[in-house]
């Protein structure tokens, strides 16, 4: 049997970048200006990109099972949300970190299993990303990827994307993200937006 998972809403294709506080000053100073002041989606460079589909209320998702529509609870998609790469900036020498990129292309996004012996919507496993306080939203959720019955789908479809906007770049200041680490011992995704560094940064 064929099936097909689909969502047709808004993608994202957004980066978190260390940065120097000389940065911090230019992006206090021109704000979105900075896209254009180096080349062509230099934003994208490095590995810290999450590309995937937002789930909110905006978004349509469809299971069908050889072409037929099928039950689907959505809340499970983000009942379990990973942490997102946290460790990797907190435990380095890095002092602020920034969000480029966009997360309002309209599109949609189809992963197609092609050998499923039967359907158990159990056996759905999904990488969803919470930015809450990274974005200052609630319930901010990316669907990055997914499985079933353990498995990447055979084949991913994407279409009818109908362009976008770059995100205000946001500047997080790492160094109170620590202390809160360190006076509760946990960063979780719910609360108030992570602070930026304050004006007037030394270098």
């Amino acid at each position: 049997m064929e099936l097909v998972f689909t969502i047709h809403g808004h993608s994202c294709d957004l980066a978190l970048h260390p940065v120097s506080a000389k940065t911090v000053r230019l992006i206090n100073e021109h704000g979105s200006d900075i896209y254009s002041m180096k080349p062509m989606d230099w934003w994208r460079n490095g590995k810290t990109n999450t590309w995937g589909m937002r789930i909110d209320d905006e978004c349509a998702i469809s299971v069908t099972l050889d072409g037929k529509p099928i039950d689907f609870e959505r809340s499970s998609i983000t009942s379990s949300p990973v942490k997102i790469r946290r460790r990797m900036y907190l435990e380095s020498r890095a002092k602020y970190v920034v969000v480029f990129g966009f997360d309002n292309e309209i599109c949609k996004f189809s992963w197609k299993w092609s050998d499923v012996t039967d359907f158990d919507p159990a056996k759905f496993e999904f990488m969803v990303h919470q930015w809450d306080r990274i974005m200052g939203v609630d319930n901010y959720f990316i669907l990055d990827d997914m499985l079933y019955d353990g498995r990447f789908a055979c084949d991913h479809h994407w279409c009818e994307a109908q362009g976008f906007t770059l995100v205000e770049p946001k500047v997080i200041d790492l160094e109170q993200v620590r202390q809160e680490l360190q006076e509760k011992g946990v960063i979780d995704h719910r609360g108030s937006h992570f602070p930026s560094p304050t004006v007037g940064v030394e270098s």
